[in-house]
């Protein structure tokens, strides 16, 4: 397994976010009052997490669309409390100030059916002063209590509003429609981005180290675990390149994630996974390599994704310690050694460096072929001289050539005699020999076994 021990205390080129490259749009309201179902609706996918319980959003959520030949960022942002008694509040509100700061159009959502309240004026307010364009959104006609609170809208003091149905669709053209003409038309270019998903158990350090990364608060981060729960991407361009980085909910047991909440953001987790190239597997220096941990990088491997093993707290172990967690990462996943393994430390910027460009040398492997011809150069022979072990008769196993068939992840097919004489074990030793060729690190390599006359 290898290892990677950086020592810089900083990135060596502070990343920049690639959100502005688009126009923004920015979905405010208070708690619940639709913002997530709307914005699924706006990205046209099932992006945010919706349930009935209040505050399920609290990071800010990004996802790029396109209406009228606009292409544009949308922004889902928790619900905002204008005077938070409570300190995760107090986050949640300095996440959505900087949604609204760095918006080029806010979309101000209240619900139709609790009527108007204090704190939609409180917000209201809040949205004047920052001297923003806006758009009122009055939410869940879907009644005709709701349609009969409508004009208490006017009460805001913004003007105009549309009326929409976020759960059902209703209105929703329209919306885009409105937005659509408020926003500039920007000339953008396709930039390649490395998709990378930072996972792990609970409170680890993930949103942490997409902050460091990306320079800025982009996630919450507190003590208390399970703070994130969707998926929030965060696009940022480094040193080594473009990518986005996917901080995800902490991945618990199936038997501890109780909630339908947590069982939800389980599986936004792994479809998080499914969509990477590359993931970042995050441990804690001050804690065991548990089941749990064995099971992401299993599914990892199992799914073909590049994967980086990343000790967090790294500022708070010795190198006695480090060796020592070096040697049980190595007895632990000893069944993919090919990992790379990097200590970081999100307070002191340790390692990030490394991580980085370690994340775009797996990426890289994931797509690299090798020629049919210096791979057969290089192969052959060492078949030739340990070959398969025959299972008695007069048949005996040949492989005539190999040939590399696939990426993402590599994939090489063997033409052969017999394929039955092919075991795992032997399957396992041809690996070896064509990650002496090139290393794929980081990547898991396929071999399929053809029969061939």
């Amino acid at each position: 397994m290898n290892v990677c021990m950086d020592r810089d205390p900083v990135m060596s080129e502070k990343p920049k976010s690639l959100y502005r490259d688009l126009p923004v749009v920015a979905i405010v309201g208070r708690p619940n009052v639709g913002k997530s179902t709307l914005f699924n609706r706006l990205v046209r996918g099932r992006i945010a997490i919706v349930d009935d319980e209040p505050g399920v959003t609290r990071d800010r959520n990004y996802k790029e669309t396109t209406w009228r030949n606009k292409r544009f960022f949308v922004v889902d942002t928790g619900g905002l409390i204008v005077d938070p008694k409570h300190p995760l509040e107090a986050l949640v509100k300095r996440q959505v100030e900087t949604a609204i700061d760095e918006a080029t159009l806010v979309v101000f959502v209240v619900d139709l059916n609790s009527g108007i309240t204090a704190l939609d004026h409180e917000i209201a307010e809040v949205i004047r002063r920052r001297n923003k364009q806006y758009i009122l959104v009055a939410n869940k006609i879907d009644t005709n209590l709701a349609r009969e609170k409508a004009l208490e809208a006017y009460e805001l003091g913004l003007g105009e509003f549309v009326q929409i149905s976020a759960e059902h669709g209703t209105n929703i053209g329209e919306l885009l429609d409105n937005i659509a003409r408020r926003l500039p038309d920007v000339e953008t270019q396709e930039l390649e981005v490395a998709s990378i998903s930072i996972v792990g158990r609970p409170n680890v350090g993930k949103s942490s180290l997409v902050n460091r990364l990306a320079g800025t608060e982009t996630v919450i981060v507190d003590d208390q675990p399970g703070t994130t729960r969707d998926s929030i991407d965060t696009h940022i361009d480094t040193a080594f390149g473009n990518l986005c980085l996917v901080d995800t909910a902490g991945l618990r047991r199936k038997s501890r994630a109780k909630t339908d909440l947590e069982k939800y953001a389980n599986l936004r987790t792994i479809r998080s996974i499914d969509r990477s190239d590359v993931v970042v597997l995050m441990l804690d220096c001050g804690a065991e390599i548990a089941k749990q941990d064995l099971t992401i990088a299993s599914y990892v491997e199992r799914s073909g994704k590049g994967l980086v093993i990343d000790w967090n707290k790294a500022d708070l172990v010795d190198e006695a310690e480090r060796k020592f967690l070096l040697e049980t990462t190595a007895r632990r996943l000893r069944h993919i050694r090919y990992v790379p393994v990097v200590f970081t430390s999100c307070r002191t910027g340790e390692g990030l460096d490394e991580l980085v460009r370690l994340c775009f040398e797996v990426h890289k492997a994931r797509d690299t072929r090798i020629p049919t011809g210096p791979l057969n150069r290089a192969l052959l022979p060492a078949v030739s001289r340990k070959p398969p072990r025959a299972k008695g008769g007069r048949r005996f196993p040949k492989v005539y050539y190999v040939a590399q068939t696939g990426s993402k992840p590599p994939t090489f097919t063997l033409f052969v005699n017999h394929p039955d004489f092919f075991s795992d074990s032997y399957l396992r030793f041809i690996e070896r020999q064509i990650r002496q060729l090139y290393p794929f690190q980081g990547c898991p390599i396929r071999l399929r076994v053809r029969k061939s006359e």
